[in-house]
């Protein structure tokens, strides 16, 4: 199966502090790969590494190029806090956007807003602004901006932060049903188990375990080593 994402030896320091050591992973095309860690294990350092925005020791390549404009339009990217990413008076406006920079026909561009609010069970909220929504329905709008530019792989933050059982069981259906190749970082174990087949465990800046998502969740030793239960 073809690799996407290539990471070969890299770490990374802050100052004197080191946050990453000789980290080795891979996602193949249309895998879904959980990154597994604790808070405070380097996950978000590691993702500003992928994508271009901190650059460390080591390799990164992504679709076989290192991170940079070209290789990052076929990534789409899904940040901790919606708000980051959604600030138009509309969610409509806000899937708009990125289509018009892209020179795409205003008509069309708001079609395919609409088509990708709906796909996210969002599509009564078409004409709202973000901070009427609930934080699962931020969440899900976000997910529905980053897939609007039609990426091969989906960048996922933390993405059930803050949000309830209901929104989390939501955004869980939507994962299952999209197509694209998906990294996604979290500490929740189930969330990881029922959207992902492959699990990376961070612990401390370094890679300490990898496998299949079952068998990762139910190794009570590493977990607890890792602080993750």
């Amino acid at each position: 199966m073809k690799t996407i994402l290539d990471v070969d030896g890299l770490s990374f320091a802050y100052g004197r502090k080191q946050v990453l050591v000789n980290i080795n992973f891979s996602v193949s095309e249309g895998e879904s790969l959980g990154l597994l860690g604790a808070n405070g294990a380097g996950k978000s350092t590691l993702l500003w590494c992928l994508l271009g925005l901190l650059r460390g020791e080591g390799s990164v390549r992504v679709f076989g190029e290192r991170p940079g404009a070209s290789a990052c339009r076929r990534v789409g990217v899904v940040f901790q806090n919606p708000e980051d990413q959604l600030f138009m008076p509309t969610l409509a406006g806000d899937l708009t956007l990125p289509q018009l920079n892209r020179g795409i026909a205003p008509e069309q561009a708001r079609a395919g807003a609409v088509e990708a609010l709906g796909s996210a069970g969002l599509a009564a909220c078409a004409g709202e602004p973000a901070m009427h929504l609930s934080l699962g329905q931020r969440k899900r709008a976000a997910i529905a901006l980053a897939l609007i530019q039609r990426p091969e792989l989906l960048i996922l933050d933390e993405p059930t932060s803050e949000l309830d059982g209901g929104s989390v069981r939501h955004l869980v259906d939507l994962l299952r049903r999209l197509p694209v190749s998906k990294l996604i970082t979290s500490h929740q174990l189930e969330f990881l188990a029922k959207v992902t087949s492959r699990i990376v465990v961070l612990h401390e800046g370094r890679i300490v375990a990898e496998g299949p998502a079952e068998a990762i969740v139910s190794n009570q030793e590493l977990l607890l080593r890792c602080g993750l239960i």
